[in-house]
C-alpha cells in the first residue's frame, strides 16, 4: 500500500501542470494588484479634475 502512495506521490510532484497553474496564478495576482493599484490613481485624478472643473463653473457664476 505505501509503495503505491509513493509511486503516486513521486508521479504527481514531477507533474508540470501543477507548477503552471500557480505560475499563472502567481502572474494574475500581480496583475490584479497592479490594476487596483491603477484604478486607485485614476480615482484621485478624476477627482482633482472634477473639483478643479467645480471652481471654475462657480468663478464663471460669482
Amino acid at each position: 500500500m505505501f509503495q503505491k502512495l509513493k509511486k503516486s506521490w513521486t508521479k504527481k510532484s514531477h507533474d508540470p501542470r501543477g507548477s503552471i497553474f500557480v505560475e499563472y496564478l502567481l502572474l494574475l495576482t500581480i496583475v490584479g494588484i497592479g490594476v487596483i493599484v491603477g484604478l486607485a490613481s485614476v480615482r484621485v485624478a478624476l477627482v482633482n479634475e472634477l473639483i478643479d472643473l467645480a471652481n471654475a463653473i462657480n468663478a464663471i457664476n460669482t
